[in-house]
C-alpha cells in the first residue's frame, strides 16, 4: 500500500514535461489501522469516536449492542446533539472539546439514552486521536456500563442510611464520607457538619485518637477489626461508649478506598456492667468468676475477706489448679465445666483452703455467664461459708 504525492514537473520555460511522484510505503500502517479497527470493533467495552466536528466515525459492536443504534444510524451524526440527554450536553461537549485540544479525561460519568428509551449510566475515558503527523483528528471514547453498579451503590447507600445502627465511613485520608441517620441521631451532628472532616482529629477524644487511628490504618491496610471499644463525645457534650467493627471498603477493582465502621451504642450496657460489678464487689457473700479457660476474672471483697487472697493474687490464675484441694479438684472442675456448657449447679459443697491454711466448707451456686449475644463467656459462683 503506497501513499503518493504527485507533483507537476516543468522545464525552464514553465512547460509541463511530466510528473514526479513521491511515495510512502504505508502497508504496515494500513495493517496496523485494520488491526486497530478490528480490536475496537470486537472489544467487550462500548467504544465510539468522533471527528473534530463531533460527528461519529467510530461505533463498535459493543456500543451497538448496549445502546441499540446500528453504525448506519449514528455514523456522521453529531454525538452530543443527537444522543446525549439535554441535562448533560454541555458537560459531555466540554469533555470532547478538551480531548480535541489534547486534554484527555478519565472516569467521567454521564447518562446515555438507548434507542429503546432506557437510561444507562456510562463511565467514560476520552482519549485524543491523532494522525501519523501528530495532528488531532478526533476523539475516541471507551465506555463502561455502570448502570448496575450505581443501582447497587444506591441500594447500599439506602440500606446504610436506614440501618438501626450508627454507620460511618472515611476515605483513605480519614475524612468522613459516610454518615447515616442513626449516627446523626446518636451523636447529634448532621451530615453537613461531618462530611469531609477528619473523624479522628475532630470527633474522637484525645486519649483515644491514637488507638482509633490505628484501627482505621489497619482497615486501610486490609486488616479488619471487630468489637473495638472507644468513647465518643456527642455534639451536646455527652460521652457515649461505642463498640466498633471496622471494615475495609474497596472499589470494583479491589482497590482500598476507605473504611466503613458499624457501631453499637453500649453506653447502657457498660453502665449496667459497672453497676453489676459494684453490686458483686459489695455483696455480703463471697463471689468469684472464671472465664472459659477457668481463670479467675471476678473476686469480690467478701471473697478476699473470707479466703485471704487479694484480687492481684488471684486474677488470671486457674481457680481449680491453684486454690482447690486435690481431693476436690475433679468435682469442682466438673461443676465449672457444666456451667460453661449452660448447666448450672445449686448447693454444691466443697472445701476451700484460705491463705492462712484454714479449711472452709463452702456451699456454691455456679451460674453460667453470657455476653449480650448469649455466648458463654464464663461462670460466676456465689458462695456461702
Amino acid at each position: 500500500e503506497v501513499l503518493l504525492n504527485a507533483t507537476t514537473r516543468r522545464n525552464e520555460h514553465g512547460k509541463v514535461i511530466g510528473v514526479v511522484g513521491i511515495g510512502q510505503d504505508i502497508t504496515g500502517r494500513i495493517a496496523q489501522e485494520r488491526e486497530y479497527a478490528k480490536l475496537i470493533d470486537t472489544a467487550n467495552a462500548p467504544i465510539f469516536g468522533v471527528d473534530t466536528q463531533g460527528r461519529v466515525n467510530v461505533w463498535n459492536k459493543c456500543a451497538r449492542k448496549l445502546v441499540g443504534y446500528t453504525p448506519d444510524e449514528v455514523m456522521g451524526k453529531n454525538l452530543v446533539k443527537e444522543f446525549i440527554t439535554d441535562a448533560f450536553k454541555a458537560e459531555v461537549q466540554a469533555v470532547l472539546d478538551q480531548a480535541l485540544h489534547g486534554e484527555e479525561t478519565a472516569n467521567f460519568e454521564f447518562p446515555l439514552m438507548t434507542k429503546a428509551g432506557i437510561r444507562l449510566e456510562v463511565l467514560l475515558n476520552a482519549t485524543t486521536r491523532r494522525d501519523e503527523q501528530g495532528i488531532v483528528i478526533g476523539m475516541v471514547g471507551i465506555g463502561q456500563d455502570i448502570t448496575g453498579r450505581l443501582a447497587q451503590e444506591r441500594e447500599y447507600t439506602r440500606l446504610i442510611d436506614t440501618a438501626n445502627a450508627p454507620i460511618f465511613g472515611v476515605d483513605t485520608q480519614g475524612c468522613v464520607n459516610v454518615w447515616n441517620k442513626c449516627a446523626m441521631r446518636l451523636i447529634g451532628y448532621s451530615t453537613e457538619e461531618v462530611m469531609g472532616h477528619s473523624l479522628v482529629q475532630e470527633f474522637i477524644t484525645n486519649d483515644y485518637q491514637a488507638s482509633v487511628q490505628a484501627v482505621l490504618d489497619q482497615a486501610l491496610a486490609g486488616v479488619e477489626t471487630a468489637n473495638f471499644e472507644f468513647p465518643l463525645i456527642t455534639k451536646a457534650g455527652a460521652r457515649i461508649e461505642v463498640l466498633l467493627n471496622a471494615t475495609t471498603r474497596r472499589n470494583e477493582h479491589g482497590k482500598v478506598i476507605g473504611v466503613v465502621g458499624i457501631g453499637q451504642d453500649i453506653t447502657g450496657r457498660i453502665a449496667q456492667e459497672r453497676e453489676y460489678a459494684k453490686l458483686i464487689d459489695t455483696a455480703n457473700a463471697p463471689i468469684f468468676g472464671v472465664d472459659t479457660q477457668g481463670r479467675v476474672n471476678v473476686w469480690n471483697k467478701c471473697a478476699r475477706k473470707l479466703v485471704g487472697y487479694t484480687p492481684d493474687e488471684v486474677m488470671g490464675k486457674n481457680l481449680v489448679k491453684e486454690f482447690i484441694t486435690d481431693a476436690f479438684k475433679a468435682e469442682v472442675q466438673a461443676v465449672l465445666d457444666q456451667a460453661l456448657h449452660g448447666e448450672e449447679t445449686a448447693n454444691f459443697e466443697f472445701p476451700l483452703m484460705t491463705k492462712a491454711g484454714i479449711r472452709l466448707e463452702v456451699l456454691l451456686n455456679a451460674t453460667t455467664r453470657r455476653d449480650e449475644q448469649g455466648i458463654v463467656i464464663g461462670m460466676v459462683g456465689i458462695g456461702q461459708d
